[in-house]
């Protein structure tokens, strides 16, 4: 997962992105915390997401902090994004998670409309599991997973 993501992210991104300094070891101890999908086309891995659990917002409750998703250029702008993010929140319902944040890098503000489309509202509040102290402070979002009783 590791080389597929630094795939997907080389030349869209800042070399300074936190994405440039994973390990095979570090993206598999995400894992182990949290879970991840590989999408693939035709037996092909074309995309990719994560994510671990977390605190909700003001420390209370369970959460879950979505983390890289992309897709291959080849296979962008399909609708294969939210079809990784939705099995990203599917997995994070099933470990009964109250929702999902995520944030945007300043440097990639189209992606807050694609999230906004998906329900992800702003959130200023947002603390990262991986922060990066070499690019600007990123854009903070939630989205609250409903609970039909």
């Amino acid at each position: 997962m590791e080389a597929l993501t630094r795939r997907i992210w080389t030349g869209r991104v800042s070399a300074e992105s936190t994405v440039f300094r994973e390990t095979p070891e570090s993206v598999s101890a995400q894992l182990a915390k949290g879970g991840g999908v590989i999408l693939e086309v035709d037996g092909e891995p074309i995309g990719s997401g994560r994510f671990v659990p977390v605190p909700g917002p003001g420390g209370q409750g369970s959460w879950i902090e979505i983390k890289r998703i992309g897709v291959l250029p080849g296979f962008q702008k399909r609708g294969f994004g939210a079809v990784i993010l939705d099995e990203l929140e599917r997995m994070g319902r099933a470990r009964k998670a109250e929702g999902a944040q995520l944030a945007i890098r300043a440097d990639q503000p189209r992606l807050i409309v694609f999230y906004q489309a998906l329900d992800y509202r702003p959130a200023d509040d947002v603390v990262l599991t991986t922060p990066n102290p070499l690019s600007p402070p990123p854009f903070g979002m939630r989205k609250i997973f409903r609970t039909d009783t």
